[in-house]
């Protein structure tokens, strides 16, 4: 990579992942030294957006969420491209995994099952 990150789920990864570890390292890694930190800043504008349509009251279904989560499906692409299941797997670790659903809950209270549910019906609706 351009720019090394502070990853302390790399090894993780790595391990239950290999291929598409691997594939997040190679995309990433031919970004410039700039894009990689505007990637890497977005995903707190991702997850602020729908911390805030969250607190609003918004539904999972509401054309503002799906729109965040359509944002954060992008994000992820810089990295890797999941399918369907895959992306429904990615939003069920962020609620089910406590050290990524804090992420989310520092947010807001339930927003790491708010997205959970959100990526699902987005993958249900874009994905194969």
């Amino acid at each position: 990579m351009n720019e090394a990150i502070d990853n302390p789920f790399a090894a993780e990864a790595q391990e239950r992942w290999p291929e598409q570890f691997a594939e997040s390292n190679r995309r990433f890694g031919a970004l410039s030294a700039d894009r990689q930190r505007e990637v890497l800043a977005q995903h707190g504008d991702i997850t602020a957006r729908l911390g805030a349509l969250f607190v609003a009251g918004e539904s999972v279904e509401s054309d503002a969420v799906q729109a965040v989560i359509q944002d954060h499906y992008r994000w992820i692409t810089n990295f890797w491209t999941p399918n369907q299941a895959a992306y429904r797997g990615l939003g069920e670790m962020y609620a089910s995994d406590e050290r990524f659903a804090a992420n989310y809950e520092s947010v807001a209270a339930g927003l790491a099952d708010f997205m959970r549910l959100a990526m699902s019906l987005y993958a249900s609706a874009n994905l194969s």
